[in-house]
């Protein structure tokens, strides 16, 4: 072949390609089509990250944006399935022609559906998992349930879950207190993004001081939880996580009005900016109650979220809050702020680094009159609290994932109504090994508390998970938890509660409890979730007071480690979604409890539980319409068991009308067949109306 030959067809091959790659994609473009769209939320209407987006029986996909939005290219013409699927919301398909050379828009509203195991949860283990994965049952309460509830308290919220008794009174630190299986809210441990929060009546917390504007979830953790968090947790972890600032400016107005007086004011605003972030709520409450004249409340809170991201894998979070409440009843005040501050460093995909330091400060003043001199005396406590906590994991393998930590507390009290002052220390250590084999999860864990007062306490806990199928799972749990004696019964001497003179006894030792869970879950349907629990829980060491009546009052009172109790039952849950918009959840719990010492039934302890929830959105008309209930069975309020509590029951509705995507009117009606009367719940007293406006924006 000569030169000449080759260098011709060189200049043609040339062209050629140079031809062919000018044509070729402009004939691919025109013999192809596209399909983009955006998938979001039903309700909240905002963007749906990482959601996926799939032609059924082909290889053609995309996942979402941080937009929410998708793009599937160079799709043949022709008929398909559209699939929008995401964890934690309901698949949709719709059925498209995809034509050449054209685009196809499609966009996705996805339905979060009853069935959350797609939710990430940190409170059962310390470490993040997803909730169908969690070795230890945990419920969870969402934003987006406590705004379709219309709920405006915390306690409101929690009503509506199996094995939790809330307790409502509009008296001081009785607003709202949470008793998990039968036993005392004082066995209640509250955390608010990790940390003790205090302020309550009787050693239990009164969770109606933290806004439920603020919430982001509730995650609820039943059962002996001193493996994990030391004292106060026999019954379980009522875990407040707050929310944070979200990518795109939000802000938030909603002025309430209802029945007794009620007004709720809440602002909120949310802003990023490179690195740095912020969260702020607002919430102004107050009412007369049912008797003004010692009811009558104001109280304000503030709850705020500093982000900043250090690096690609350290961040440091500050979260302070602020709150005061003014009552009537003998001018009573009570004052709560406190600092949270979180820094979480990981230094690599193995391993994460936390520290969390803390400052949390009680007050709680009112006016006493002088029986000598008849002149008002102002008086009251205060309690402070430091703590420390560091908390380091990682994977060893693909079969261990490791926890330790070691936390440090100093709680100081100084009270002016008896005059005496205490501190208390804490030093602590536990460690955790998650065992992953296969199908079976095994949790292994335990801590140790040195307290400068009473001792040593050591409690251990096994949880397990057992994945028989992809929709039926086993979980079990055995451990032992504590709650150490209060500083004012170990040393606060003479002091008047009520009729009676109290005495202290520096003897006293912690209470203690042997905790016993086994439950199933089962995804019957696509849609519906079923759930039984079996619980047990063997309670020791309880701090009980007994009287000295002798002549007129005031009478003597001592405390000491006289009672044995035991608490068991059943719990049962249903859930389901029944359409795209209609959802229902049905809890039962059955309770029998015991004092060992009489073998009588434990006081104010309801023998039998029940609750539903019935959801219903029509986006059509932007109306919502929530229906929920409760019955409480027969409980004994005497340690004899001579006089019974009658049974009752309560209905309420809430109705929620979407004007824009910024507008919204609500109304919740409480008790709707105006039961009243009911002797060991004081706020249940006839019908009660809340509704308002709310003005929600997020730049788009």
């Amino acid at each position: 072949m000569t030169d000449r030959i080759k260098k011709y067809i060189t200049i043609t091959l040339g062209i050629l390609i140079v031809v062919l790659t000018a044509f070729l994609p402009g004939r691919v473009k025109a013999e192809t089509g596209k399909i983009e769209g955006k998938v979001i939320d039903a309700y909240t209407h905002g963007a749906l990250i990482g959601a996926n987006v799939i032609l059924e029986g082909t290889t053609f996909g995309a996942a979402t944006d941080k937009s929410g939005r998708y793009k599937i290219i160079a799709v043949p013409p022709g008929a398909y399935t559209l699939t929008a699927s995401m964890m934690g919301y309901k698949k949709i398909t719709k059925k498209i022609n995809v034509f050449a050379g054209k685009i196809v828009h499609i966009d996705f509203d996805l339905q979060q559906t009853v069935l959350k195991g797609g939710m990430v949860v940190v409170t059962a283990t310390k470490t993040k998992h997803l909730l169908k994965d969690v070795p230890v049952a945990v419920s969870v309460i969402t934003r987006r349930e406590i705004e379709t509830g219309n709920f405006s308290t915390v306690q409101q919220a929690l009503r509506y879950l199996s094995g939790v008794q809330v307790n409502e009174s509009y008296g001081w630190g009785d607003k709202g207190k949470i008793e998990f299986e039968g036993m005392e809210a004082r066995h209640t441990l509250i955390l608010v993004n990790g940390q003790r929060v205090y302020g309550g009546h009787r050693n239990a917390v009164d969770v109606q001081a933290y806004p439920l504007g603020a919430v982001e979830r509730i995650e609820v953790v039943k059962g002996p939880g001193s493996c994990l968090y030391g004292s106060d947790a026999m019954g379980g972890v009522v875990h407040i996580i707050t929310r944070s600032a979200s990518k795109k400016p939000t802000f938030f107005l909603a002025p309430s009005f209802g029945t007794r007086g009620r007004k709720i004011y809440e602002a909120n605003n949310g802003l990023s900016i490179g690195k740095l972030s912020y969260f702020l709520n607002f919430t102004h409450r107050q009412s007369d109650g049912i008797s003004p004249e010692t009811d009558k409340y104001k109280e304000d809170a503030v709850q705020g979220n500093f982000g900043y991201k250090i690096n690609h894998n350290s961040k440091l979070a500050l979260m302070p809050y602020y709150s005061m409440q003014k009552m009537n009843c003998d001018d009573r005040k009570q004052t709560r702020y406190s600092l949270n501050s979180i820094w979480q460093w990981q230094p690599d995909k193995a391993s994460t680094l936390k520290m969390r330091g803390s400052f949390f400060h009680y007050n709680h003043c009112w006016t006493t009159p002088n029986r000598i001199s008849g002149e008002n005396k102002r008086t009251g406590y205060k309690n402070n609290s430091y703590e420390m906590e560091l908390n380091y994991t990682r994977h060893l393998g693909n079969r261990h994932l490791l926890t330790l930590g070691y936390y440090f507390d100093i709680s100081k009290m100084n009270n002016d109504h008896i005059g005496f002052a205490a501190d208390e220390k804490t030093n602590s250590v536990y460690i955790q090994d998650e065992i992953t084999l296969n199908t079976v999860t095994l949790l292994l864990g335990t801590r140790a508390d040195r307290h400068n007062r009473w001792g040593t306490e050591i409690n251990p806990k096994v949880s397990f998970l057992y994945k028989i199928s992809g929709d039926l799972k086993i979980r079990g749990s055995v451990g032992k938890a504590f709650r150490g004696p209060s500083l004012i019964k170990l040393y606060g001497d003479n002091w008047r509660m009520g009729p009676y003179l109290a005495h202290k006894n520096p003897d006293l030792k912690p209470e203690s409890s042997i905790g016993y869970q086994l439950g199933a879950e089962w995804n019957i349907l696509a849609d519906v979730l079923g759930g039984v629990s079996f619980f047990r829980n063997d309670l020791e060491n309880l701090v009980s007071s007994q009287y000295v009546k002798s002549g007129r009052p005031p009478w003597d009172l001592y405390w000491s480690n006289m009672n044995q109790a035991l608490t068991q039952g059943i719990e049962l849950n249903l859930a389901s979604l029944i359409t795209n918009h209609i959802s229902a959840r049905l809890g039962y719990t059955y309770l029998n409890t015991e004092d060992k010492k009489t073998g009588k039934q434990l006081t104010y302890k309801s023998g039998e539980k029940l609750f539903f929830e019935f959801v219903w959105q029509i986006p059509r008309i932007g109306l919502g319409i929530n229906v929920d209930g409760r019955y409480i069975g027969k409980r004994y309020k005497d340690k004899e068991n001579l006089n019974p509590l009658s049974e009752y029951a309560l209905a309420n509705i809430s109705l929620t009308k979407n004007f824009t995507r910024v507008i919204q009117l609500y109304l919740r009606v409480d008790n709707i067949f105006n039961k009243k009367e009911v002797e060991d719940a004081y706020t249940i007293d006839g019908t009660e109306l809340l509704g308002g406006l709310r003005l929600s924006y997020q730049r788009k």
